[in-house]
């Protein structure tokens, strides 16, 4: 039987990226959106195996894996 390893990603979740007074951030490319240092830039639509920033309909996403 397989166990589950820390790779394994079993989908994800959208979180909008606000700014400080609630609004959220529009952009037009997925690269206009604010992140840190350790948050990449989503370059595809399959689940990550760690948290990226992507442009969805206007609004600054992101995206968390979910774990197994």
């Amino acid at each position: 039987m397989l166990g589950c390893n820390d790779l394994e990603v079993c989908g994800s979740t959208a979180q909008d990226i606000t700014r400080d007074d609630g609004s959220v951030y529009r952009c037009v490319t997925s690269e206009d959106c604010p992140r840190t240092s350790r948050v990449n830039v989503c370059v595809t639509d399959v689940s990550p195996i760690a948290e990226c920033v992507s442009c969805a309909d206007s609004r600054c996403v992101i995206i968390v894996p979910e774990k197994c």
